[in-house]
């Protein structure tokens, strides 16, 4: 949940193994500020953006991408599932508003323990056990991050896990009640005995005529006997592997970017220093800066002539309220802390000198550096796969602009074929044959073109017509796609002097399953009448979790028994296989064994439903309390969602 986490994955990644969070989750607490208007939605006036709404929703497609390579994930560019993202962020919102409006903040305590659970960190602590606070610091300012804003984001996410789990227990309902009833109906375990109608004794008894093939025909043609449209395709992709690929880097040019940019992995030279503030604020008139300069250069001379009483002198002339009562003292501040002109003069002197007055807006100040800390830049070697990391990103901005480019004029020369386009690129050409618009299972290296973009490009009127490349086909940031229709097969029902043999043997399948049928429902009736004249099987056991041999429609017509009065008769209907009558005999305990390992597998998952259930029941309590609104109409479901 926490854009932080998000974003920071490869340091965190020991924490997020350790903390169960769901998919997104706020910023930190000190990092949460938003503008109070506009937005697609707002939570206590707070608005929730456009930019935020989409990069949520493509860091879940991505996670999803990720979880299941093989997954046509072109549903989720659908409105209804960009809506759930949406709703998900203003429940995240909603609860850290909460959080935030009533400080249900964690302790330092369990923020400490927290930090001291991720190995990165962990690893950093002495033989005294305390964390070595400068390999800290340049731990996460290798992740672009300070103590104070990662503390913030951990404080913020250990908040919000507490709030919903505080939540999500606080119920009367007894988990192992809730449990007994979702694991019931699996323990079930009935004897019964099976009487077959398979349809293939039938098919004997099956004589079709030409003209009921072709009746049969007829009614089944544009279910059974469709094809849908469909497209042979060769493309590009231009993709961050293919990018870094056409610009190649060498060890030195590694050394050289790292050499450039070490300060941004080290911790930069900081340095301690007193002053002595008399204000003077930069809208005052001439009068009021001539008399704070005056006396601040008397302080100067008293100060140098005294310089062991600088923070004597400090705590009792100087104006500023932050530091007087402590003799001046500012502590470690870098060269981004202070005001231009105060860094300057600091950082020119040497440890135990005294500058001299210098002016800043908010008055005249006298300065004494009293410590010096270097610069400390970690090695490439000790950093070397975050270096790496960041190179290569920054090598992928600077060429897949300039490729992308490349790529649409490329195109613009000669839209035949892509082989031209490939060669002058060093793009491998691929191809993909039988596509359909419908979802359909793809080999992971042709995922890609499951995108929605990409399907609407496949089937436009002018890609279909023109056999022409299409324009580049954006499918994330770093991801395009360039296709072209090789081979166009429209929508059509195949001829039936074609598939003849096909449509007899489905035709004579059906019809020995509806004999099948017949005889079975018969066969019932009568033995319903006369139950000593029924003929099974031998009984075996049957359960949901352990069929046998036998299909889950058997099993269902065994379960859905009347057991009120056994022997109990009921029939199966097994669609193309035929038909089945159950005789069950009595019902059977499960074995302990089983039961108490279904009770162990499915009560997390009850005691989850559970929490779940009440942390959307307190969200709705909460939510007009805090003004939540959504300024985007809900979509309708899809049809194939929706079935």
């Amino acid at each position: 949940m926490f854009d932080f986490f998000r974003k920071n994955n490869k340091l965190f990644t020991g924490l997020l193994m350790l903390l169960v969070i769901p998919a997104f989750v706020l910023g930190g607490v000190e990092l949460y500020n938003r503008s109070a208007t506009g937005g697609v939605a707002s939570v206590n006036g707070r608005a929730i953006t456009q930019q935020e709404w989409d990069e949520a929703h493509r860091q879940r497609v991505q996670q999803i991408r990720d979880a299941q390579p093989d997954m046509d994930t072109s549903v989720l560019d659908s409105a209804y599932a960009k809506y759930q993202t949406l709703q998900q962020l203003v429940d995240e919102h909603t609860l850290m508003e909460w959080i935030i409006k009533h400080k249900l903040f964690v302790s330092d305590q369990r923020v400490q323990q927290a930090l001291l659970e991720i190995p990165q960190i962990a690893a950093l602590r002495g033989e005294n056990g305390q964390i070595d606070t400068q390999a800290y610091t340049e731990l996460l300012r290798s992740n672009g991050q300070t103590p104070q804003t990662f503390e913030a984001a951990v404080r913020g996410q250990l908040s919000e896990q507490q709030f919903i789990q505080t939540i999500g227990v606080a119920s009367g309902w007894q988990p192992a009640v809730l449990t007994e009833q979702v694991v019931k109906p699996l323990l079930q375990q009935r004897e019964v005995q099976v009487a077959m109608f398979p349809a293939q004794d039938y098919v004997a008894k099956v004589q079709p005529t030409e003209a009921a093939l072709q009746a049969w025909y007829q009614q089944q043609a544009a279910t059974r006997y469709s094809v849908p449209e469909k497209v042979d395709i060769e493309y590009l992709v231009l993709d961050p592997e293919a990018v870094l690929k056409r610009h190649p880097h060498t060890e030195k040019d590694l050394l050289t970017w790292y050499e450039e940019k070490a300060g941004n992995y080290g911790t930069p030279e900081t340095r301690r220093a007193r002053h002595i503030l008399i204000m003077a604020d930069e809208k005052a008139d001439a009068a009021t800066h001539a008399a704070a300069k005056q006396k601040a250069e008397e302080l100067l001379k008293e100060a140098k002539a005294n310089p062991e009483r600088f923070a004597e002198l400090a705590q009792k002339h100087s104006q500023d309220p932050g530091s007087a009562a402590k003799g001046g003292d500012l502590g470690f501040f870098d060269r981004q802390t202070m005001a231009k002109p105060f860094t300057d003069a600091t950082f020119a002197l040497h440890a135990g000198e005294i500058s001299g007055v210098v002016q800043t807006r908010f008055g005249y100040h006298i300065i004494r550096l009293d410590d010096i800390k270097p610069a400390n830049v970690p090695s490439l070697q000790k950093i070397r796969q975050q270096v790496e990391s960041d190179f290569v990103q920054e090598r992928l901005k600077q060429h897949f602009a300039s490729d992308a480019r490349l790529l649409g004029e490329e195109l613009e020369k000669d839209r035949t074929t892509l082989k031209k386009v490939a060669e002058k690129m060093g793009l491998p050409l691929q191809t993909a044959k039988g596509l359909t618009a419908a979802a359909q299972q793809l080999p992971p290296e042709q995922a890609i073109l499951t995108h929605a973009n990409v399907k609407r490009a496949l089937f436009a009127a002018q890609t279909l017509s023109s056999k022409q490349a299409s324009d580049p086909i954006t499918v994330s940031p770093n991801d395009l796609v360039v296709l072209r229709v090789t081979e166009h097969v429209p929508a059509h029902t195949t001829p039936y002097e074609t598939i003849k043999a096909q449509v007899s043997a489905d035709y004579v399948q059906s019809k020995a399953a509806e004999l099948a049928q017949e005889a079975g429902k018969a066969q019932l009736q009568q033995w319903l009448q006369n139950p000593a004249s029924a003929s099974f099987a031998a009984p075996v056991l049957v359960s949901r979790v352990k069929p046998g041999a036998y299909s889950q429609a058997v099993v269902d017509a065994a379960m859905r028994a009347d057991v009120s009065k056994l022997p109990a008769l009921e029939g199966a209907d097994l669609g193309p296989q035929g038909y089945a009558i159950v005789r069950v005999l009595k019902e059977a305990a499960e074995a302990e064994d089983v039961a108490a390992a279904l009770r162990a597998q499915y009560a997390p998952a009850v005691q989850q439903s559970i929490a779940q259930a009440q942390v959307q029941a307190y969200l709705s309590s909460i939510k007009p309390l805090l003004n939540v609104k959504i300024n985007v109409p809900k979509p309708e479901m899809p049809a194939d969602l929706a079935q």
